[in-house]
């Protein structure tokens, strides 16, 4: 059988290059989705929650998680100042996004170590990226609305509709694009006979 990555300490400039396709492939589908220009066309659900769960999950360097919030700032830059995106969003509470991936990022770290990758453990998996995302959905929907200051009179129970609202379809596209990333991991394992690499090893 192949190997794709070894995990020994002579593996670690291949684990370097996985690293950085891993990265790339996050940046190419958060470029994809988060602008939601070419999602209008194809109608591609946002994939950052997810991003910021993966790339905990499979790239070793920590350095991914401030790379990758840098990377979503400046697609929200480019889209507000340059393609005219609305900034109904960009205020004080903006900065909630970062214990909201936090959130994503930590749990895909705990994901790699503690869970692993197979198909006995994707119910395990499913609950954890589900409660990391309605953690982090508390810091960035909730933050928006007590610290926007486009909510004066923010209270729990006024957030908790939009909780009803909005939850469901940012949890379903954050299942779907772990999805596909696991499908393709057991997938690359089962059938290509690679090691894929995750985070803890």
């Amino acid at each position: 059988m192949m190997t794709a990555l070894p995990t020994h300490s002579n593996s670690l400039p291949a684990i370097r290059r996985f690293d950085a396709i891993v990265f790339a492939a996050l940046a190419i589908v958060m470029l994809a989705t988060r602008p939601h220009s070419l999602s209008e066309y194809i109608h591609l659900p946002e994939t950052s929650l997810a991003s910021f769960f993966v790339a905990g999950f499979y790239i070793r360097s920590r350095l991914a998680f401030p790379a990758l919030f840098v990377l979503g700032f400046a697609i929200d830059v480019v889209t507000i100042g340059v393609m005219g995106g609305s900034d109904f969003c960009f205020t004080v509470a903006y900065w909630m996004l970062l214990p909201a991936y936090g959130a994503m990022w930590l749990a895909g770290r705990f994901g790699a170590a503690r869970i692993g990758m197979t198909p006995a453990t994707l119910p395990a998996l499913i609950l954890l990226v589900s409660f990391a995302a309605l953690l982090s959905n508390a810091f960035s929907s909730g933050g928006f609305y007590a610290l926007s200051g486009h909510f004066p009179d923010a209270t729990i129970a006024g957030w908790l509709p939009r909780l009803e609202r909005y939850f469901p379809g940012t949890l379903m596209a954050t299942l779907s694009w772990t999805g596909i990333a696991a499908i393709a991991h057991i997938a690359a394992e089962r059938f290509a006979g690679l090691t894929v690499p995750v985070s803890s090893r």
